[in-house]
């Protein structure tokens, strides 16, 4: 009598981790949702990055106008548009918050910030 045994592999993706692996939160939603807050919480970071660049690119230019009327024209409106795009940031975060917690609770943590660290 011969015993076969059975090896079970199992194939990960490294890029994704264990985003598959719960059948349950897959069943119920939430591991979609917490994909779009994931993805939302990359997007607030990309823009909070390019905001800071438009800011400091704006500043640079206006220490550099010399005086010229349309160089410190264009400095302020690019700090200008930087402003007006942190209000758009800030007030989007605060809609998908507060729309987020009013729909799905605690489980839509788009305020709750990580910071991912090497391991």
């Amino acid at each position: 009598m011969k015993i076969i045994e059975t090896a079970q592999a199992a194939i990960t993706n490294p890029a994704v981790g264990n985003l598959g692996n719960d059948p349950d939160k897959a069943a119920d939603g939430s591991l979609f949702l917490s994909q779009i807050v994931r993805y939302w919480n990359n997007i607030i970071s990309i823009g909070g990055l390019l905001l800071l660049l438009f800011f400091v690119w704006g500043a640079l230019q206006w220490i550099t106008a010399s005086g010229d009327k349309t160089k410190l024209e264009a400095a302020r409106n690019r700090m200008l548009q930087a402003a007006i795009g942190l209000l758009i940031l800030v007030s989007s975060f605060v809609i998908i918050g507060f729309v987020g917690n009013l729909l799905f609770g605690d489980t839509f943590q788009v305020l709750n910030f990580k910071f991912f660290t090497p391991e």
